[in-house]
């Protein structure tokens, strides 16, 4: 009781306020509508994991034939699953809120090295505006938290016996995990370099600890060392992988990519003064970045130890600074923040970009996606696996590392109209294709005699005339 009294009693400091209102920042975009392409297959899997088990075999596609897999984020979809039982799609935000706002509170303790509140402000919201595009309901962001949690534990020196827990859980939760290692290492290369002998055995320690947690969980799981030759696997899909936008280059035609390109150039001016521990982590996960558009979050974590250590001290309040309005406000945001599942109201899904509706039509007709072969879009694949389950209703969906090349192929002729999309037609000889009105397939398929049974303003749903 006496611990929980001087708790209490302590005065917090301006810092600390800014910290919550950064976490209520990341809770307001982690609680924004479910409708992420990705997230249905990975909600779809959670709920077939409750009915029946571990999944081993690709259950929502047709074209798959039941073919085993790894669902490298079983741990996640497994979640998802029970979250959804217990609460609904309710409760799946406030879930999504929560991890977002402890992301936030990271983002903004990765930057305490600076002297200035005002720098660190002007660091952190660069961040959060790109959260807002990158921070999304995907087991990402559960790896995006490992990933700060790893970097800020071992930019704090603290026992570095912890990271094994974050290993065990990161490897069986997100592919992502080698990245932990990746950071760590980097930092030790840098410590290296600027011959500071404590940063060295710290960070050494950290990443013996970290791949010792990845080692153990990536073992002891339903699919066995699996897991760890997963991300192996994926590098060898690069050649499927570039046809998929984030992990191709960004074109950084967008306001959130071009922020981050802001701090990319502040963090060059930024490394002059920072110590070398910082500037080589950056320095990789900067130029994964510009490689693959999925990298941008990471590397905008890595960002802010470095800028918030090399940048200039900008004149403002002090950090450390207490008093009365303070406490009443660290009170008041703390308060927002356990209350804020209670402004998660319906709708809880933004699933507007689905054809349902032309769903719904093909049903009207007898064509049913669960008993007709039908050619769609990929991202429909994911909502098709959502609504069906597994009953191989989905032609082809997202997962494009998990699906057979040739397929891949087939889709993308279909896709961009190239030539040869008549054979792919011939060769699944689907009862319908739901396509985007404005893609170049629709007047392909009219062109060959296609009839249009239904059009709206984005869809539209042909058969063979």
């Amino acid at each position: 009781m006496s611990a929980v009294a001087a708790l209490l009693r302590r005065s917090p400091r301006l810092a600390t306020l800014l910290g919550l209102a950064v976490a209520l920042v990341g809770a307001g975009i982690g609680a924004r509508r479910l409708g992420d392409n990705s997230f249905l297959t990975h909600l779809a899997t959670g709920r077939v994991m409750l009915d029946d088990g571990i999944v081993r075999a690709d259950v929502f596609t047709w074209t798959a034939d039941g073919e085993s897999l790894v669902v490298q984020s079983w741990l996640a979809s497994l979640l998802y699953g029970a979250v959804e039982e217990l609460g609904g799609f309710g409760a799946l935000r406030i879930l999504m809120a929560v991890t977002a706002a402890v992301l936030g509170w990271l983002a903004w303790s990765l930057g305490e090295r600076s002297a200035s509140l005002t720098t660190r402000v002007l660091v952190v919201v660069p961040v959060l505006w790109i959260g807002l595009r990158t921070w999304n309901e995907r087991p990402l962001l559960s790896a995006l938290v490992f990933f700060a949690a790893v970097m800020l534990w071992a930019e704090r020196g603290n026992d570095p016996r912890l990271l094994a827990a974050v290993g065990v859980l990161w490897v069986n939760v997100h592919g992502s995990w080698p990245l932990g290692v990746v950071l760590l290492v980097a930092r030790w290369l840098g410590g290296w370099a600027d011959r500071d002998r404590s940063a060295v055995d710290a960070d050494r320690r950290a990443a013996a600890w970290l791949a010792a947690g990845v080692v153990v969980g990536g073992v002891a799981n339903p699919y066995g060392p699996a897991l760890l030759w997963f991300p192996v696997r994926l590098l060898a899909e690069q050649e499927t992988l570039r046809h998929v936008s984030e992990w191709q280059a960004s074109s950084f035609q967008s306001t959130w990519t071009r922020l981050f390109l802001v701090l990319v150039a502040a963090g060059i001016f930024a490394a002059r003064r920072a110590p070398l521990r910082l500037v080589v982590p950056a320095v990789v996960f900067v130029l994964a970045a510009l490689v693959s558009a999925r990298n941008i979050p990471l590397a905008t974590l890595v960002l802010v130890p470095l800028l918030t250590a090399g940048l200039p001290v900008v004149p403002g309040p002090d950090p450390n600074r207490t008093s009365g309005a303070i406490r009443v406000a660290v009170i008041a945001l703390g308060l927002m923040l356990v209350a804020s599942p209670l402004v998660v109201t319906a709708p809880h899904t933004d699933l507007d970009r689905y054809p349902a509706d032309a769903i719904d039509v093909l049903e009207g007709r007898g064509l049913s996606p669960t008993a007709h072969p039908i050619v769609h879009q990929d991202f429909v694949g994911n909502y098709l696996g959502l609504r069906y389950g597994p009953v191989g209703a989905v032609w082809i969906d997202d997962r494009f590392e998990l699906h057979d090349a040739a397929l891949v192929e087939d889709y993308l002729a279909l896709l961009h109209g190239e030539p040869g999309w008549r054979e792919v037609i011939a060769r699944y000889g689907p009862a319908a294709v739901v396509w985007e009105r404005d893609r170049v397939l629709v007047d392909l398929l009219t062109g060959e005699g296609w009839a249009t049974v239904w059009v709206d303003d984005d869809w539209a749903v042909l058969v063979p005339g």
